[in-house]
């Protein structure tokens, strides 16, 4: 195993410590950079923990690799989503889904930045991306990085991880400040609200006829990406490993608009389960509203005393005839 400069540790740390310190101050410049410098860091130190296992797996093309270019820094490295491949596939990193995810929704919020794609984005859906980053960030340094690191990095790791936790717990009083100030809002709303997929409170309220928003955060994304985020996150779904094992994906389309973002077994802030709601259009309704349709198996409404069929099977039966 080689042994990694522990500068090159310390400057991965030290972005994190930025970034944490910059999300504190919650404006929008220091919320685009917080997310340049929670990126930064993820990268080196995904670099870092990839090199424990061979200096080569660091270079982007392995095949290229030489020991003295590399020691000179004067080499083409792994981005992130090449780094996580090789620790997953290749290291056997252990990384759950949900975290691959946030990181990866981190690496695009960075991309507009770098990008200027993110001009007038709202500061808050912004901070929320770099706090769920930040949070697969501190259990990699948790499970994958401290352990087995060499004695003068784990000493410098376990200050710089303390000391962001430290910073965390103050940021968590100020979301608490925030949800304060929007119970009253969400108190008085007309429409279902849920656990937002963004910041992972209960303030994401349901819109009708268009997609929702979180009165916390204000995430809001496309009805189908808010429903695949809301599945991933808020119900912990996988769909690769729920296809796999024969079940039903949580996430289907809607039998009123259309959209792919109908999702089984929502749970509003009242606790009230096994409902379905539309993040398109703000459909929802009780589970036994609705019934698979007998020949494509999306939902549709419930009929009584008759077989379901959705109104486009329907209609193929009737222009078949």
């Amino acid at each position: 195993m080689v042994e990694t400069n522990w500068h090159v540790v310390n400057n991965g740390l030290d972005f994190l410590e930025s970034a944490v310190e910059l999300l504190q101050d919650g404006g929008e410049r220091e919320g685009k950079y917080a997310a340049l410098h929670l990126s930064a860091s993820i990268e080196t130190l995904l670099k870092v923990r990839l090199a424990r296992e061979h200096w080569t797996l660091v270079v982007s093309d392995p095949r290229e690799a030489r020991r003295a270019k590399y020691e000179a820094g004067d080499f083409k490295s792994v981005s992130i989503d090449q780094a996580l491949d090789r620790l997953v596939n290749i290291a056997n990193v252990t990384i759950s889904d949900d975290d691959l995810k946030r990181i990866k929704s981190l690496n695009r919020t960075r991309n507009q930045v770098a990008h200027f794609a993110l001009i007038g984005g709202n500061p808050l859906a912004t901070r929320a991306t770099v706090a769920r980053a930040m949070e697969a960030l501190l259990r990699f340094i948790e499970k994958e990085l401290a352990p087995g690191a060499p004695d003068e990095e784990r000493e410098i790791i376990d200050a710089a991880y303390n000391h962001v936790m430290e910073q965390i717990r103050r940021i968590e009083v100020m979301l608490r400040e925030r949800m304060n100030s929007v119970k009253p809002e969400i108190a008085q709303a007309d429409m279902p609200v849920v656990k937002c997929p963004g910041c992972m409170q209960d303030a994401y309220l349901f819109a009708d006829g268009a997609s929702g928003r979180c009165l916390c955060c204000t995430y809001s994304n496309s009805g189908s990406v808010a429903a695949d985020d809301y599945a991933t996150y808020v119900l912990k779904e996988n769909e690769y490993r729920t296809v796999k094992h024969g079940g039903e994906w949580v996430v289907s389309h809607c039998h009123i608009c259309g959209d792919r973002a109908l999702v089984d077994g929502i749970i509003t802030n009242a606790q009230v389960e096994a409902t379905q709601g539309c993040f398109s259009c703000g459909y929802f309704g009780d589970l036994d509203a609705l019934e698979r349709c007998s020949r494509c198996g999306e939902w549709t409404a419930a009929e009584q005393d008759s077989v379901a069929v959705c109104p486009s099977c329907f209609e193929y039966i009737t222009s078949a005839d």
